[in-house]
């Protein structure tokens, strides 16, 4: 086999390999990986049959290689694993992340709606203050009213909207339990 005599490689395969396969297949309990193992030993033992190793100590080479071979598959397949959960923490950290945006999108689409019902006064005391930040001051300046009438706007914009949310009670509920870290 050294010489690359290819009818000397497969005796030795004829031999050898029922012995390691039953060996590979003890470590690690899949008959169809044990066979591509075997075939990846003796794959390695053809193009390395003139080292030192294998002229020395041809049994001893190709257990010590068949035992690599399944130690680098475990290393592998961890290696896969923990890669995989990365990737997966990953894709679902996106997911939720996109998920939670679109509850939000929703929540607001919902508020816009009670808020364009309001009357036109009711709107930009609104949008002034709850909106913009302003207080019932300067509000109230920018408007040309009192601050009390800003308050009063509020209370009734407050009390209308409510009123549209209630409208819209169970879609509210159920994107709030869809979406549980969405308020803190």
């Amino acid at each position: 086999m050294q010489s690359g005599d290819e009818e000397a490689f497969t005796t030795l395969y004829c031999y050898y390999s029922p012995r390691l396969y039953l060996n590979i297949l003890g470590m690690i309990r899949d008959p169809a990986l044990a066979e591509e193992l075997v075939q990846e030993l003796f794959t390695r033992i053809w193009q390395y049959r003139s080292s030192p190793g294998i002229t020395e100590d041809f049994t001893g080479y190709m257990y010590r290689t068949a035992l690599n071979l399944v130690h680098d598959f475990f290393r592998r397949l961890r290696r896969d694993l923990r890669l995989r959960r990365h990737w997966t923490f990953l894709a679902a950290e996106g997911y939720e992340h996109i998920e939670q945006q679109m509850h939000r999108r929703q929540l607001s689409g919902i508020l816009e709606q009670a808020v364009d019902r309001l009357p036109k006064q009711q709107k930009r005391a609104w949008q002034l203050v709850k909106v913009e930040g302003h207080t019932y001051k300067r509000a109230a300046k920018e408007m040309g009213i009192s601050p009390l009438t800003v308050k009063e706007y509020l209370v009734a914009a407050n009390k209308s909207i409510r009123t549209n949310l209630s409208d819209h009670s169970s879609a509210l509920l159920l994107l709030l339990l869809a979406a549980p870290g969405l308020f803190p």
